[in-house]
């Protein structure tokens, strides 16, 4: 090829390159003005007068609301409580956390702390805001599940199992008897001196196990005996004998027992003053 040949062909590219390029930046700038016609197409006078009213509104339903004043908080009151208190106490004790504070920063979950901090039988606490300006509270506390005879009286107990006072069961309980008497230590007492006879894990323990051997046998509990030193249970039946339960070992263990020596013990036929279920692996029991 010659030199002159080469040059031409050099000039001929260089001219088309010109063309595509312009051609390129003509169709580049042409989607450019397109996508900014579609973009003021977009709204309509009407819809951008709306558009600016509702961010001018916003922002001042925002300011109104936060800096107005109009919505700090004025009241608290208590609209419902199962406890044996003042009400008066229970509003006390938020008092100071809402007064005077916007009601929509006030922080629900600080209020509920507060509250639960005053008793161990609190099980629930719940808060509402009423617009504009005051703060509900609901304060419900833990079902009555049981009931303790001593002497002539009955404590009633919650699933805590700590004393409710002033108050009494809307459904069956589990009727317990202690067997021994413990001291209550000061770690062992409520912020109203409600004493806990029993400990909760303990307390599960029994109810469910009076539960699993009636379910088990078919025959009624009458009542339990328990006893906190040597943390065992005896489930009086209606038989008339005893179910002996360590608890600090699988109630459901040690009543399965029952299920594989069924054939020997024939406990709806043959009495017995006990069964002792404590050791695993072991049967103890005394005839009549």
């Amino acid at each position: 090829m010659s030199p002159r040949i080469s040059f031409r062909q050099r000039k001929v590219n260089r001219i088309f390159c010109r063309i595509f390029r312009r051609r390129r930046n003509q169709h580049l700038e042409s989607r450019v003005f397109q996508a900014k016609r579609r973009f003021r197409n977009l709204f309509t006078i009407r819809q951008k007068i709306i558009l600016v009213v509702g961010v001018f509104a916003t922002g001042s339903l925002i300011g109104f609301t936060n800096f107005s004043g109009f919505f700090n908080v004025a009241k608290v009151s208590v609209a419902r409580s199962s406890l044996d208190l003042p009400l008066s106490e229970i509003e006390l004790s938020i008092r100071d956390l809402a007064l005077g504070k916007n009601i929509f920063s006030v922080d629900k979950a600080l209020l509920q702390k507060a509250v639960l901090a005053m008793r161990g039988d609190i099980s629930r606490v719940k808060i509402v805001k009423k617009l504009p300006r005051e703060i509900q509270v609901e304060v419900f506390k833990f079902p009555i599940v049981a009931e303790v005879g001593v002497g002539n009286e009955k404590i009633y107990l919650n699933e805590k199992g700590f004393e409710v006072k002033g108050d009494f069961p809307d459904r069956d309980t589990l009727q317990l008897v202690l067997g021994e008497e413990v001291p209550l230590s000061e770690q062992e007492k409520d912020f109203q001196s409600s004493k806990q006879i029993i400990s909760e894990d303990y307390l599960n323990f029994i109810r469910e196990a009076v539960f699993y051997f009636e379910s088990l046998t078919d025959l009624k509990i009458l009542n339990t005996k328990y006893f906190p030193i040597s943390r065992e249970a005896h489930l009086k039946t209606e038989k008339n004998f005893n179910i002996w339960l360590d608890l600090n070992y699988d109630f459901r263990e040690q009543l399965n027992k029952l299920v594989v020596a069924a054939d020997e013990l024939k406990i709806d036929t043959k009495k017995y003053e006990y069964i002792d279920l404590r050791i695993p692996g072991k049967i103890f029991y005394k005839p009549k």
